[in-house]
């Protein structure tokens, strides 16, 4: 067994935040699922509706009840996965890499199997045993380290485990120069995530699962994501205010600002392809939305939030939403003020003009006709 798995939950966060760059999740078979990064290094985020139709995808594949209108099992998102996953454990001796592709899709999957004839498989806990005993491995792979990761964290009270396997990961383990699906810039960007975002992210959960008394739920906040924590530093998360302390969508602090990297969006949108069910995630993609001044992606985030994700509760959430939901209101009626302004007469003005002049052309047509018929059928001499 790697010689930090069991040793190294004491090593600082800012150490390990300064090794090479690593990915998190081995997706060989899901490329759609890594975002576009520059040449330059910055991660450029997917347009809402393209991000949102990927999560919705892996939603669909957590979804083992997922039906059609006539209410009978459909989920062509979730086949895919399954019959993947039952392919490949039907080979036998797979490495290491492959062995972590097929768990990776087992972790897509859930603990759960309720199709008609399914087998009411336990995908997470399978895919545990199976990469468990390669962690004993004389050379670790790092995929299989951060898979399991994953696999811990998605059953939701073994935070301890899923940081210091990936801990264990970033110490231990060495991933190919290249990786498949990826580019160069987006294999050095997702192991940017993975050494800062993902291990903060393990961190923070552990933390909090911790924290006796635990807080209520409608107390809750997006989580601290941002900036990471640095050596010998008190954290200080960004906080979504103006200047003046208070919420206001569309405008941030610039002491605020300064705590976010350029491509936070797009961080945050793969942490949500890595993480899909974390609704507090969700909650600060909207948050950074609404800070960028993209209010109609904003709403559409927190009321999915409050509604199919059941965050109705926080208290925080729903302040914030209401205030989006005003200033898109506002916003739209500054709009159509300004369009008044733009063009004084009315669609309606415009169509009532031109409708009688055609009305009294019709009607001089029709006098011109009438006096033409009384002349041809005048007396005649």
């Amino acid at each position: 067994m790697p010689r930090t798995l069991s040793i190294v939950t004491g090593v600082s966060l800012a150490l390990l935040a300064a090794l090479p760059g690593r990915a998190s999740l081995s997706q060989p078979d899901e490329p759609a699922l890594a975002i576009p990064v520059r040449p330059d290094g910055v991660g450029e985020p997917l347009p809402f509706d393209q991000f949102k139709l990927q999560l919705v995808r892996l939603m669909n594949q957590l979804n083992p009840e997922l039906t059609d209108a006539a209410g009978k099992y459909h989920n062509p998102d979730r086949e895919q996965v399954l019959a993947r996953v039952e392919g490949k454990r039907r080979a036998k001796n797979l490495p290491p890499a492959e062995l972590a592709a097929l768990a990776a899709d087992m972790l897509r999957l859930g603990n759960s199997d309720r199709r008609p004839g399914g087998t009411g498989g336990f995908f997470v806990d399978q895919a545990i045993n199976l990469l468990k005993p390669r962690t004993r491995d004389r050379v670790p792979n790092y995929f299989v380290f951060t898979t399991l990761a994953q696999l811990h964290a998605a059953r939701g009270n073994e935070w301890a485990e899923a940081l210091t396997t990936h801990q264990a990961a970033l110490l231990d383990a060495e991933m190919p120069a290249e990786v498949k699906g990826l580019t160069k810039a987006q294999r050095d960007w997702q192991g940017k995530l993975d050494s800062d975002y993902v291990l903060h992210y393990y961190a923070l959960h552990k933390r909090e699962a911790e924290a006796r008394p635990r807080p209520a739920p409608e107390n809750e906040e997006p989580p601290p994501l941002f900036p990471v924590p640095e050596r010998d530093r008190p954290h200080q998360p960004v906080r979504f205010v103006n200047d003046a302390g208070q919420y206001e969508p569309g405008v941030l602090a610039a002491a605020e600002r300064a705590k976010l990297p350029p491509d936070a969006v797009a961080v945050v949108q793969q942490m949500l392809f890595w993480f899909p069910t974390d609704a507090r995630l969700y909650w600060l993609l909207g948050e950074l939305y609404a800070a960028d001044g993209k209010l109609d992606e904003a709403k559409k985030v927190l009321d999915e939030c409050a509604d199919s994700r059941k965050y109705g509760n926080r208290r925080l959430l729903m302040e914030h939403r209401a205030a989006v939901h005003a200033a898109v209101e506002a916003r739209q009626r500054a709009d159509e003020e300004a369009q008044k302004q733009a063009y004084p007469i009315s669609l309606r003005t415009v169509v009532i003009y031109f409708g009688a002049v055609v009305a009294l052309a019709i009607v001089a047509a029709v006098r011109v006709l009438a006096r033409r018929a009384r002349g041809h059928c005048g007396p005649s001499g």
